[in-house]
């Protein structure tokens, strides 16, 4: 599962399987239905963590550790940007924390790589990373017999790297916190998502803080983002603002604002449309403040756009197969009403490309901390 083809990142690492649908977004989870085959051809990690239902393959929310995926990074010398767990969430809430520490534990052992931390549950990522100490996760290194399952460092070795006991002098000082190599990330597909996650994103002390926005199902407005009575939040720079967007409160060093944007629209069989105006009002957003990412239209692309072709109605084209042309309106109607309405066609993701306006936007944020 190492190689992908996932346009932002280099390789995948799947030290867990196994997850449970959270939100519109995982409905079509392509990870669920790997799962599903992989359990299918008696992959042994695998087992238990899907079934199969007349629509395909889901989650039953069985949560599998795969101990010989844990030890990729550290077989690995160059240089790489990993995906953390492709195929679960590493915050999901039957993940054990020994089982997090140990993935943060092999994170902090590889500083040569970066990983990209990509969760739901916000909320649980921002408690780990705040309650976070070095005893704790190197004690949970150890195997069933006492000894250290990491990789060629035993137990002794793990404390005197991450502060404790005293170091010899080739030792590695990695007790840094947070970990400059680890991304954390939350996945935002409406803005009810939006307003949920990205305020405890923005509150989890972090080298980079992301968001995935796929699949894009709906408008998002990332500087609007409602935290208390009469005040939101600026996602893009870290500012609270209260009636006219003035700036009322600058956040504490604590939280930031963004560092990247990752859109795209969803692919694979029964896709849902992404609305254009969407994904460029995204990018507008981020303007020169956030690295923007454009990766993929999905399979559906705009065909016609009736503001632009035919404002007046005297030719608009019909749907006709509903899988393959439909009406999109900006609020996410599926109709022939509505504000900014587009003709969207399912072409498939390859023929829809990655193209936004004329051009690729493949924008990332320094691998350095933020």
């Amino acid at each position: 599962m190492g190689e992908t083809a996932i346009e932002w990142t280099e390789r995948t690492w799947n030290p867990i399987v196994g997850c449970s649908l959270q939100s519109p977004g995982c409905t079509r989870c392509y990870a669920m239905k790997m799962a599903g085959r992989l359990e299918a051809m008696g992959v042994p990690y695998c087992q238990g963590t899907t079934q199969k239902t007349k629509n395909g393959f889901v989650w039953t929310g069985k949560i599998a550790a795969n101990d010989n995926a844990l030890m990729e990074p550290l077989r690995r010398r160059a240089p790489t940007m990993w995906f953390v767990n492709s195929m679960s969430d590493l915050f999901h809430e039957d993940v054990s924390e020994q089982a997090i520490d140990r993935v943060f534990v092999v994170m902090a052992l590889n500083p040569q790589h970066t990983f990209q931390v990509l969760t739901k549950r916000a909320d649980r990522m921002r408690a780990y990373v705040e309650g976070f100490n070095w005893e704790r996760a190197v004690e949970n290194c150890r195997g069933a017999d006492g000894s250290s399952m990491i990789l060629k460092h035993n137990i002794a070795e793990l404390r005197r790297l991450f502060g404790l006991a005293p170091r010899f002098s080739y030792d590695r000082d990695l007790s840094a916190w947070p970990l400059p190599n680890a991304w954390k990330g939350v996945s935002v597909e409406d803005q009810k998502r939006a307003d949920l996650r990205i305020p405890d994103l923005l509150a989890t002390p972090a080298a980079i803080r992301w968001l995935s926005c796929e699949p894009l199902l709906g408008p998002v407005d990332l500087r609007n983002i409602p935290v208390a009575e009469g005040v939101t939040l600026d996602a893009m720079t870290g500012y609270h603002t209260g009636s006219g967007h003035r700036p009322v409160r600058k956040l504490p060093a604590a939280l930031n604002s963004l560092d990247w944007v990752v859109v795209g629209g969803e692919s694979g069989p029964d896709a849902r449309p992404m609305h254009p105006a969407w994904a460029r009002s995204i990018r507008e957003q981020c303007s020169f403040l956030v690295a923007f990412f454009f990766k993929q239209w999905g399979n559906w692309i705009s065909i016609y756009d009736r503001d632009r072709d035919d404002p007046d109605w005297r030719d608009v084209p019909k749907p006709g197969d509903w899988n393959r042309k439909r009406w999109l309106n900006r609020a996410g109607g599926q109709g022939f009403h509505g504000d900014n309405l587009h003709m969207m066609r399912n072409v498939g993701k390859k023929a829809a490309g990655r193209e936004l306006d004329g051009r690729t936007h493949d924008d990332m944020p320094s691998r350095s901390a933020a």
